[in-house]
């Protein structure tokens, strides 16, 4: 089984402050990851906290919030274990967030035991 990391995009400036909106948001989230749970597919997942709490590292400066300036921000992730690309797109595409008004993206992880290392 190879793993994926699916990231979960959202436009920053469509954000809903309507209470009974994003509940119900909320629980099209919690449903899709109990289905995942359930397929036995979802490793590990989270929600993350507002982009404007990022700290950024780059060499040797230390800024509040993302490094670049973008429209959409990462508003979660989710490690998935399917048998190939073509299975984590399908269940990647099933997320919520794709109807929301937002996007997923779908990047292949390293499994580090296959990697070669140098004697």
């Amino acid at each position: 089984m190879a793993r994926y990391t699916v990231l979960m995009y959202y436009p920053s400036d469509s954000w809903t402050t309507d209470s009974e909106v994003l509940a119900q948001e909320m629980a099209e989230h919690e449903s899709h990851a109990q289905e995942l749970h359930e397929e036995g597919v979802m490793v590990f997942g989270s929600p993350l906290a507002d982009h404007v709490a990022t700290t950024s590292i780059r060499a040797d400066s230390i800024v509040d919030g993302p490094f670049v300036e973008v429209n959409e921000v990462v508003v979660g992730f989710y490690v998935i274990e399917v048998s190939d690309l073509d299975a984590a797109i399908a269940v990647a595409r099933r997320n919520p967030i794709v109807q929301q008004g937002g996007g997923v993206e779908v990047r292949p992880m390293i499994d580090l035991d296959t990697v070669a290392t140098t004697p």
